[in-house]
């Protein structure tokens, strides 16, 4: 197989990196100002999840001759499309400072990794020639999946660590 094969991959890693390094810059500064602030900040790159859509137009992100069947492609439209509009419905309990936040924060974070896991882990090996992508699923699979998934491991960090006590 041609090495061009795989520039994907390696724009997922390059992608990741990125991500991983940008959150690493700015991530003191986000604990600093507490947890619903920094779990704020992290929820609005899954607000476009619902580039997922792009998976059922053959001529934007096209993964049928990679193999996937209509029903899968669906499956993963959907998946994004509910995950973005969890990611807004957990902001805005935020927002709002709802006694649900924290809990939805969670739910949305579950449902939004399975999700990722659903979708990356099956599709970015599977596509063995990255021209069948199209310059937008060259955007989703190199810059949209790494972000995700470098917020999906912020969030669980941030909902696993204990919230910093306030004193009045």
């Amino acid at each position: 197989m041609a090495p061009s094969s795989y520039f994907h991959l390696v724009g997922y890693g390059f992608g990741f990196a990125a991500f991983a390094m940008l959150y690493w810059g700015v991530r003191a500064s986000l604990v600093a100002r507490g947890r619903d602030a920094h779990l704020k900040a992290l929820l609005p790159i899954h607000f476009f999840r619902f580039f997922g859509l792009t998976a059922m137009l053959p001529g934007v992100f096209n993964l049928a001759p990679a193999g996937f069947s209509e029903g899968y492609l669906f499956q993963i439209m959907a998946g994004d499309v509910l995950v973005a509009a969890l990611a807004l419905v957990a902001f805005a309990l935020f927002q709002l400072g709802s006694p649900l936040r924290i809990g939805f924060a969670w739910l949305f974070n579950l449902v939004g990794t399975l999700d990722y896991l659903n979708a990356a882990a099956r599709v970015t090996p599977s596509v063995h020639d990255a021209n069948i992508l199209g310059p937008f699923g060259w955007i989703i699979l190199t810059v949209m999946l790494p972000a995700w998934l470098v917020s999906h491991a912020a969030i669980f960090a941030v909902l696993l660590s204990k919230p910093a006590r306030t004193t009045a």
